[in-house]
């Protein structure tokens, strides 16, 4: 009888697993850098060199699917949380590198949706932009996202892909694929508007892809937002920041009658013999309609521009190369950053990769003019107006 109940009991908590379609996946990514920063314009760094490990995005996910009794349809989920996040702190270079340690939960792409075979797939949740996702989870990625995040130059600090990002109040949908040619599209929403208004965030994008050849055209839209406001926040929703003035003062991300537009268009081809050569052109359009010190109002554009190439030498070994150039941003003349950065890519076996890069990141901003600071996607190397940065690296990559 004994015997019986534990059986019993055992296959209470067995059966409900059994049944679930649940998959455990992450990626542990993470480096050994050596960053050196140079002077801006006559101001030297407090520290000029710094050794650090540092994260790279790494992950840990559970996703699953429950197929509806209706042939072709299921329901998706996924919860995905950072391993690794910034210091609470800068350190003496002002610069915030991820570090092992940190991540809140469910703070990466984190949704709940439905798929059918003849629709496509829906989400909503905590989950990429289209303007991000067309170049991080389509056939474009193995030229614009296979990167260490130190080397990795997208973002809304870096020298491309400015207005990418991440939106928790997120409604996405993606097509089939037709012939090559897939849409996708999302919209953030404004849970919390303000007296200027709502201020949601529209994205419309279209892939092709034929053979070797790859190519997406991205638009976003941001309504009641300046560049300045919409660059690095994580979320549509209006929601204040109070300070601890007398009496607190809250400042929202959110100017009534501003508005920021963002196109991206993108190509690259992999060639039968090993080599794959990608360009990408980013124009960025903000009417601030306030005055910014230095800035002025208005309409200012300005225009983001990508090379990047690898070449495999063998099934287990890559070059990668790039080349970024962020234009004159905010149409300050002498405004411009750039990023590049020669790698090595070897696969140790199918799910570790050794990487090994060299990097520069350089802002030509003059000393008296608007102050703006470009950087990598982990942070670790920022450049302040006049300033130069460089780093060399050597780290690793395992997905499980």
């Amino acid at each position: 009888m004994k015997k019986i109940m534990v059986a019993a009991l055992a296959a209470a908590f067995v059966t409900p697993l059994a049944l679930a379609d649940v998959t455990i996946y992450g990626s542990i990514r993470a480096d050994v850098e050596y960053d050196h920063f140079g002077d801006h314009y006559g101001v030297s760094p407090t520290n000029a060199g710094a050794t650090r490990i540092v994260d790279s995005s790494s992950r840990i996910g559970f996703k699953g699917v429950d197929k509806w009794d209706n042939a072709g349809w299921a329901t998706i989920w996924q919860v995905e949380t950072g391993i690794g996040a910034a210091p609470a702190s800068a350190d003496q270079n002002g610069t915030k590198p991820k570090a092992f340690g940190g991540g809140t939960w469910g703070g990466r792409n984190t949704f709940i949706g439905f798929t059918g075979t003849d629709f496509g797939t829906f989400r909503a949740g905590n989950y990429d932009s289209t303007y991000k996702n067309v170049f991080t989870a389509s056939k474009m990625s193995a030229l614009y996202d296979d990167f260490l995040d130190s080397t990795d130059f997208k973002g809304n600090k870096g020298t491309w892909g400015q207005l990418q990002t991440r939106l928790n109040d997120n409604l996405a949908y993606e097509s089939p694929v037709w012939g090559g040619f897939q849409v996708r599209a999302n919209v953030g929403l404004d849970g919390s508007p303000t007296a200027a208004g709502s201020a949601p965030i529209y994205g419309i994008g279209a892939l092709y892809n034929y053979g070797g050849f790859n190519a997406a055209a991205v638009y976003q839209y941001a309504k009641n937002r300046s560049f300045i406001q919409l660059s690095g926040v994580p979320t549509a929703d209006t929601t204040g920041t109070t300070n601890t003035a007398t009496p607190p003062v809250t400042t929202y991300n959110v100017t009534d009658g501003a508005k920021t537009d963002g196109i991206e268009l993108a190509a690259s081809y992999n060639f039968d013999f090993g080599l794959g050569l990608g360009l990408g052109w980013e124009r960025i359009s903000t009417d601030t309609n306030a005055t910014i010190a230095g800035l002025g109002n208005g309409t200012l554009s300005w225009n983001n521009y990508l090379v990047t190439g690898n070449y495999w030498f063998s099934p287990k070994f890559e070059l990668q190369a790039l080349y970024s150039r962020a234009n004159k941003v905010l149409a300050v003349d002498d405004l411009t950053g750039q990023q590049y950065s020669l790698s090595s890519v070897y696969y140790l076996s199918k799910q570790t990769r050794w990487y090994t890069s060299a990097v520069g990141l350089k802002n030509s901003g003059a000393k008296g003019g608007y102050q703006l600071a470009f950087q990598n996607n982990s942070g670790s190397l920022v450049a302040k107006n006049g300033q130069t940065d460089f780093t060399v690296l050597t780290g690793f990559r395992s997905d499980f």
